[in-house]
């Protein structure tokens, strides 16, 4: 179940990257093409703000996941530990 969801999570932060990268890849292609940048700079800034919330929201949901793991773990070693001892 836990290797489910760090699985789940890492989908998710890989989605966001992607995104990330096309929103990067977009805002490059645009900058190529147009002569005057006033207003698509501040929508692409916009754009790159919106891609970084989500990618740090998925970072922190990743976290999360990560530590609930790393605790489980920790909690199953101790518990073997203590059955081999006793």
């Amino acid at each position: 179940m836990a290797g489910q969801r760090v699985d789940e999570a890492l989908q998710a932060l890989g989605q966001a990257i992607a995104r990330l990268e096309a929103a990067v890849t977009a805002r490059e292609a645009r900058q190529a093409e147009a002569s005057a940048e006033g207003d698509r700079d501040d929508q692409d800034r916009t754009a790159l703000r919106q891609e970084y919330e989500l990618l740090r929201n998925d970072y922190h949901e990743l976290r999360q996941v990560v530590e609930q793991v790393d605790g489980r773990l920790d909690g199953t070693v101790a518990r073997l530990r203590a059955l081999l001892e006793g």
